[in-house]
């Protein structure tokens, strides 16, 4: 029942109600692993009713990460200082609260002395790896994220520039070198030519503030906007292309993104943390629905299985600067 949640806005693109799973023939191959002696582990977090789980939906992802040398293992248990002492980099991928609001938004996720486990294992070398989707994951996720001096929009980004969306959805952003929406980071740039980013996706996700001494990897656009809730999202989508751009328009004059960013990265204390605002790049899935005759077909995919995005790399450039491996 909370997985619909996250289907519904697909019905406005032609997908519909269909079934969300990892892609079984997702790359994960890597060419030059970061790690061959040592193995720095990797904690996928799986005790807060999280949807991205290191068999699920982030399956490839754990995949990506073992092929480039890591120890990927899953955290099954509250954050105390004893639960993180052995981890690495920490993943924590859509975490559920106990939805309210008539299904808009989340309870916390985490215990106030979970976040300042946290809060205290990044201060002294820890690496935090956080993620939370579209509304109304940001809610869950809030308390962890504020700790950091960061706050999660709980809304939904559009886009509209033609030049900033993917040409069947506003809320699928592209950030590139042609529209300079890449922040300046080690991270875009990877450990050599090879590994530069030049084109990312994001597949629907929210805003994410700018924390003061942070660098920003995902930059919204003076034409970017937000709405709160996924029903305003609709009249986007209107098949009268001039009444969609309407309905675009005056939500961007409600509601502006372009201060803010979707994903940031800054190293509090000793540790070192990257927060992005949007999950379905960081994996690959696809979706199934079943036809009349009782067979099941693919009829969608999202993350870096989609032609001409960089989201692999950009996935394991994240990694390797959260491990130490890029500088």
């Amino acid at each position: 029942m909370r997985i619909a949640i996250f289907v519904v806005l697909f019905l406005w693109v032609g997908i519909g109600y269909a079934q969300m799973m990892p892609d079984p023939d997702a790359n994960t191959t890597v060419a030059n692993p970061a790690y061959k002696s040592k193995h720095p582990r990797i904690a996928i977090d799986q005790a807060h009713g999280n949807i991205h789980t290191k068999d699920g939906l982030f399956r490839p992802f754990a995949q990506l990460a073992t092929n480039d040398g890591y120890e990927v293992v899953t955290n099954v248990k509250s954050f105390t200082k004893g639960s993180l002492q052995d981890i690495d980099v920490l993943v924590i991928s859509n975490p559920l609260g106990n939805l309210s609001n008539d299904n808009n938004n989340f309870t916390p996720a985490f215990t106030q002395s979970e976040c300042d486990a946290v809060y205290d294992w990044v201060q002294h070398g820890g690496s935090l790896f956080l993620i939370a989707d579209h509304a109304p994951i940001g809610d869950a996720v809030q308390p962890l994220a504020q700790s950091f001096g960061a706050t999660l929009g709980n809304n939904f980004v559009f886009d509209t520039n033609p030049d900033n969306f993917t040409s069947d959805d506003v809320t699928q952003l592209v950030l590139s070198d042609h529209n300079h929406l890449l922040g300046a980071s080690p991270i875009m740039q990877g450990r050599s030519e090879s590994e530069r980013l030049h084109r990312l996706v994001a597949f629907t996700g929210e805003s994410v503030s700018i924390p003061k001494d942070a660098t920003v990897l995902l930059i919204l656009s003076p034409t970017a906007g937000v709405v709160s809730r996924g029903s305003e999202l609709q009249p986007m989508f209107d098949k009268d292309a001039a009444k969609a751009k309407t309905a675009r328009e005056a939500a961007l004059k409600r509601a502006p993104a372009g201060a803010q960013g979707m994903a940031v990265t800054f190293s509090p204390g000793k540790g070192r943390i990257v927060i992005s605002g949007e999950a379905g790049m960081m994996t690959a899935q696809v979706f199934k629905d079943k036809q009349k005759d009782g067979s099941e077909k693919i009829v969608g995919a999202m993350g870096w299985e989609v032609p001409g995005n960089d989201d692999r790399q950009y996935v394991l450039n994240i990694l390797h600067w959260l491990s130490g491996a890029l500088h």
